[in-house]
């Protein structure tokens, strides 16, 4: 296990500490980004982060004990970054380490959920919230509530498919029924899921609907940025799917007017944020609070079936803190 240092919750987090040359990182949120909560680092100005990061999407969306979405990395505090800066956040690598994933067009389980079933999953049987979950065979219908043993994942496949990866991680293929299957019985290996994820992986589901498609790999980041200045769900962290907290009926609702004072928007989904690029992101929290995670394989300008390949990874951060400048 990789050990990060850790702030104090009560102590200034950046005062008086030039920071870390290098920050690693392997530990990830509950799905909540929270600047309530304890960073890592602080990195100094102009230091590194490197993180393992867990797969995005489809992996937390099928385990309802994540309430965000995803599962991002616990965020990094930058060393004197405070509300009103802004940090630029260069990519330095993306490497992907999953051996295969699985996606595909999503459908919401009626009964599984309190109003939104990325952030507030709930058990069908015993209406437990957020509850935990154990994994009993493969396929669609394996991940059930560890209370009562109901079906409890909040999202299924109308349609979707299982892509395995050549030794050099720069294509991928669709595979056949049986292969997915194979897959699916040890899909926490084919997934190299870091060992602090709590997910359940999606290649458990073995979906096969295309079989023999090849594409090309171009790894970038789905989630990228810095924490916002309330607690706000991961996949939440946007202009676009932050619109569903306004007046939610669980307990991570907000108005529209929180929504933009507090949302640092990392939450971006663009192909371009893959390595080489450099993000200015805003300070809204003492210490910035630098996360990541969401990385997906490959995608073109846009998710036609909602989501894409999303898959295990490292990445290599360097940030540069700019005062007074958000």
């Amino acid at each position: 296990m990789i050990h990060s240092p850790q702030l104090s919750k009560s102590a200034p987090q950046t005062d008086g500490f030039a920071g870390h040359e290098t920050v690693f990182v392997n530990e990830y949120t509950n799905g909540i980004l929270d600047p309530n909560q304890p960073m890592l680092g602080p990195v100094r100005d102009g230091g590194h982060i490197v993180a393992n990061t867990a797969p995005g999407c489809w992996g937390p969306m099928i385990t309802p004990e994540i309430r965000g979405g995803h599962e991002v990395t616990r965020p990094v505090a930058v060393a004197g970054a405070q509300p009103g800066d802004a940090i630029a956040i260069r990519i330095k690598e993306i490497t992907v380490t999953s051996l295969a994933t699985a996606s595909g067009n999503d459908q919401m389980m009626s009964g599984r959920f309190l109003g939104d079933p990325y952030v507030a999953g709930k058990c069908p049987e015993c209406g437990t919230l957020y509850p935990k979950t154990v994994v009993q065979g493969i396929g669609p219908t394996a991940i059930r509530c560890a209370n009562c043993g109901a079906d409890a994942s909040p999202f299924t496949f109308t349609n979707g498919y299982t892509i395995g990866f050549d030794g050099n991680r720069t294509l991928g293929v669709t595979l056949s029924q049986e292969i997915a299957e194979q897959i699916a019985r040890q899909a926490k290996h084919f997934a190299a899921m870091p060992e602090n994820s709590i997910q359940n992986s999606i290649l458990t589901f073995a979906p096969h609907d295309l079989v023999g498609l090849v594409a090309r790999m171009r790894p970038f980041m789905g989630q990228l940025g810095t924490t916002p200045s309330m607690p706000l769900p991961d996949s939440h962290n946007a202009g676009d799917f932050g619109a569903f907290l306004i007046g939610a009926p669980h307990e991570y609702a907000v108005t529209a007017e929180q929504l933009q004072q507090h949302r640092t928007d990392g939450h971006l989904d663009i192909d371009a944020v893959r390595a080489g690029a450099i993000l200015i992101c805003p300070v809204k929290a003492e210490g910035g609070g630098i996360y990541l995670g969401d990385m997906h394989a490959m995608q073109g300008d846009g998710e036609i079936a909602g989501h894409t390949a999303d898959v295990a990874g490292t990445v290599t951060l360097q940030v540069h803190l700019l005062k007074g400048l958000a």
